[in-house]
């Protein structure tokens, strides 16, 4: 056997040619196939969902602090920042370009953290949950009945609405302390969230669905404004930010009403 031919086997078994008996190294990083420009795209689509990462760290030290106000405004830049990565991913196809490295997997990592996981703290510390220890037991289940969101496999349906309640925790966080209800009340709200998450039916995606999209934009941004005025001015709540409030999230929440009875892959009862 040739020199060249020994070195090919060795290559075939994984060994180094060197030393023979030893596997041959592999790389964090498979070899590169895409063009430079391609690949310097791609990462820069994953520094920035990384960045989510550090709004998350911001609005944490935040809240321990009891700085609220500044809490929920990381929240929300992590949260604009999430809603358009997907967008960026997709133009720079770094599936393809990168297809080693799971985007999809980084953004659920910073999902549970911004949506859930640093909401359903905020709601320990910050709101009349009864006793401590009722408390904890309630934010227990709230983390662990999320995780039946983030691991459902099919969380969306065919025009991208959300299966079951998406836990997004930030929003009932937010809405439960702007309307600064007892112990009872924000208990009973949370509850039937919870439940929500394994009941069918379908909670429209503000940036996805293609239905009605114009007027699904204008009602969370409607829903948005008012509700970082009520976060801006609290305790003091203005009327119309609430009645603003109220009509724009009661319509978001009709149109997944309506789409669980209406469509192709509507629940199964």
């Amino acid at each position: 056997m040739t020199e060249n031919q020994e070195n090919q086997e060795n290559q075939e078994n994984h060994e180094s040619p060197t030393h023979p008996h030893r596997p041959k190294l592999k790389t964090i990083a498979p070899p590169a196939v895409a063009p430079l420009k391609a690949r310097v795209l791609a990462w820069a689509v994953h520094l920035f969902t990384m960045s989510g990462m550090a709004f998350a760290v911001l609005a944490t030290l935040a809240m321990i602090e009891g700085e609220l106000k500044m809490m929920w405004l990381w929240l929300v830049i992590a949260m604009l920042i999430d809603a358009i990565d997907g967008t960026f991913a997709r133009a720079a196809r770094v599936k393809e370009v990168l297809p080693w490295f799971d985007g999809g997997i980084l953004d659920i990592i910073i999902d549970y953290l911004t949506w859930t996981f640093i909401p359903a703290m905020f709601m320990y510390m910050y709101l009349p949950l009864g006793p401590k220890w009722l408390a904890g037991v309630l934010m227990l289940v709230v983390l662990t009945s999320s995780t039946l969101c983030y691991a459902n496999e099919h969380w969306k349906s065919n025009d991208y609405y959300f299966y079951g309640f998406p836990a997004a925790w930030n929003i009932v966080a937010v809405i439960l302390w702007v309307f600064q209800g007892g112990a009872l009340w924000n208990f009973t709200w949370i509850v039937i969230f919870i439940i929500l998450t394994v009941v069918p039916v379908y909670w429209t995606h503000p940036f996805r669905v293609k239905k009605l999209m114009a007027l699904n934009l204008a009602a969370i941004t409607v829903w948005i404004a008012a509700t970082a005025v009520q976060v801006v001015m609290f305790p003091v709540t203005p009327m119309w930010a609430r009645i603003a409030f109220l009509v724009s999230g009661i319509y978001f929440l009709g149109t997944g009403v309506v789409r669980t009875f209406v469509g192709e892959d509507r629940p199964k009862r």
